[in-house]
């Protein structure tokens, strides 16, 4: 409208500032609109924004409540006494999960807890600290800490302190279900066996019971039955695919335990030969009665229990050298042989020998042996301590080179041949007296031969010498019965031992088929000694007990067996209720009778015993 030039400044300066005030009036007002608008967005969202919240916290509300009363019965089983006795590891856990979850804001649900807690440490065993809701050992804990494995294991624990043995839990488990317990229960294992071996045992053993493959599907885990709830220590953990090969290297080193080529202690290398014993039978059972096998294995076997029987002396701190000389000597005396041509001071030195040895199972055991077998062969009944003098003297003396035999023996023999002898001369003389006949008959007949008569006469008198011989020689054997009688009769008032005779035994043993039994034998010495009437041939095994001829009476027992007649006495094996080792069962039985410085259980447990290979 205007051209340049036509206002001033000062013109141009006021209608500029009328200009920039009308604007910044709208600005102003635009903000002032842009504000109530955002005030009245914010008021409505900020309104809708609590109603929402609320809605949400009531919906919130809503839930928590209703997580509280599904977790109500869940809290309040864990207090009923009878989800206590069989409750499966879910059932705790699941308890365990509400109690934790609601403890920080429901004083109820933290005394459920608290009471959780106390729970499974007195039940089970599991400290507050050990409870991380691990199903698989929960459902261990479960397992071995129920009140019927605790009452089984309380007796086998105590059992086992009687026997010298250790008791241990074990569960057998799938480890792909580990939840799952597949079976548990209580094994022993004996003074240095290995409890992973033994393990492994059971395992084997459980799985051909149950039809199973013994393979990775399937393991064992153990724990030490010390009194804990639960169990304690785990002790071994051995699965099927390993199993055999635990077996083998325990059998292996037992072999070397046995042959000396590895070191161990008595009760390893003790254990290590009864599993030899067992293993050798098992072998011997599958062989042929009669089999050149089986008797090789039954020699083995005997050498075994010799064996075990010196390390037992050792065990006792006795000479386990005595041991082998004893089953040497024992040896020797089951020999015909040896007693056809041992002497007097031969069976006295044997005697002596014995009695020199410290009071052992070893010397009782030879030392029966030698007084039995003196009993059936001589007829003596010697007590223990007997001298080994007088034992030469009974037997002969000793400067006799002939065959130990007592003076009643030798008496018995001499009137025997005194007897054969006056048969033998009246039987020549009886032939002497025909020929004689015949030839004076001859002489009067028609036909007489002179050389035949001739010849009867040469006989007659050849027949005559000798039943003259027989009638010197029977006289001098019954001077010589005279003699041998009188000195067993001195014997028997100086020492107060009179032998069983001879003769009177075999009598007995020709109408019987067997030895006298030690009651008949000592009916057999009353008889020989006039104290009675009666004949051996007339005697039986229900005679009257013994009047002992020793001065202090000696019970008589049957005799112990030989080493080569009996395997060196078999040993009997004591069983088990449930799988008891065999190695742990004959170590029982052992135990039982002594020899194993144990002490011996209150009550036998038990089978029959086992006779080793026969």
């Amino acid at each position: 409208m205007f051209g340049p030039g036509e206002l001033d400044g000062q013109e141009y300066e006021r209608t500029t500032n009328e200009i920039t005030g009308a604007a910044g009036d709208l600005w102003v007002e635009a903000v002032r609109v842009a504000l109530t608008v955002a005030e009245i967005v914010a008021v409505e969202v900020s309104r809708h924004r609590q109603q929402k919240w609320q809605r949400e916290q009531q919906e919130a509300a809503r839930t928590i409540w209703d997580d509280r009363q599904r977790a109500k019965p869940v809290l309040r089983a864990a207090w009923d006494e009878d989800f206590w006795k069989d409750p499966a590891p879910e059932d705790i856990g699941r308890a365990w999960q509400a109690a934790t979850e609601w403890a920080p804001s429901d004083p109820a649900a933290a005394a459920t807890l608290d009471h959780l807690r106390q729970q499974l440490a007195d039940r089970y065993g599991l400290s507050p600290a050990e409870v991380q809701l691990d199903v698989p050992e929960l459902s261990k804990a479960l397992v071995l800490g129920s009140p019927e494995l605790r009452a089984e294991a309380a007796e086998a624990r105590a059992e086992a302190e009687r026997w010298g043995e250790s008791s241990t839990l074990y569960v057998i488990r799938d480890p792909a279900d580990p939840e799952q317990i597949l079976h548990q229960g209580e094994l022993r294992t004996a003074p240095g066996e290995g409890i992973e071996a033994a393990a492994a045992r059971e395992l084997r053993q459980w799985c051909a019971d149950d039809g199973r493959k013994l393979d990775g599907g399937i393991a064992i885990e153990t724990a030490a039955n010390d009194g804990s709830p639960a169990g304690g220590d785990s002790t071994a953990q051995v699965t099927g695919a390993r199993a055999e090969t635990v077996i083998e290297a325990e059998t292996q080193r037992q072999r070397h335990l046995v042959s000396g080529a590895e070191a161990g202690s008595l009760d390893e290398v003790h254990h290590a030969v009864l599993a030899e014993m067992g293993r050798t039978e098992e072998a011997g059972s599958l062989l042929a009665e009669g089999s050149g096998e089986r008797s090789s294995l039954r020699e083995t076997w005997k050498r075994l229990n010799v064996q075990a029987q010196a390390v037992e002396a050792e065990m006792r701190g006795e000479d386990p050298r005595h041991v082998y000389q004893g089953a040497d000597l024992r040896s020797k005396l089951d020999t015909e042989s040896w007693w056809r041509t041992a002497n007097a001071s031969e069976v006295a030195g044997v005697w002596g020998q014995v009695d020199r040895w410290p009071e052992s199972p070893a010397k009782e055991k030879t030392a029966t042996v030698l007084k039995d077998e003196l009993f059936a062969r001589h007829g003596l009944d010697l007590e223990s301590d007997t001298p080994a003098d007088t034992v030469a003297e009974l037997l002969g003396g000793t400067d006799a080179t002939a065959p130990a035999a007592t003076y009643s023996e030798q008496a018995a023999k001499a009137r025997q041949e005194a007897r054969n002898r006056y048969g033998q001369a009246f039987d020549a003389a009886t032939g002497a007296a025909r020929l004689t006949r015949q030839a004076d008959e001859m002489v009067g007949r028609p036909d007489m031969d002179l050389t035949q008569v001739e010849r009867w006469r040469n006989e007659a008198l050849v027949l005559e010498g000798r039943a003259d011989l027989h009638q010197t020689l029977a006289a001098a054997a019954d001077r010589d019965a005279e003699r041998l009688t009188d000195k067993a009769d001195e014997q028997a008032e100086e020492l107060d031992i009179r032998p069983v005779p001879e003769g009177l035994r075999e009598a007995y043993a020709e109408r019987w088929g067997h030895d006298p039994a030690p009651p008949t034998a000592a009916r057999l010495t009353e008889l020989a000694t006039g104290s009675s009437a009666g004949t051996g041939a007339e005697i039986s095994s229900a005679a009257s007990p013994p009047a002992m001829t020793s001065s202090t009476p000696r019970k008589a027992g049957p005799a112990p067996a030989t080493v080569d007649a009996e395997g060196a006495a078999a040993v009997a094996v004591a069983g088990r209720s449930v799988h008891l080792p065999k190695a742990v069962a004959r170590r029982r039985s052992r135990v039982k009778t002594g020899e194993i410085p144990r002490p011996v259980p209150a009550a036998a447990h038990g089978r029959t015993a086992g006779p080793g290979i026969g």
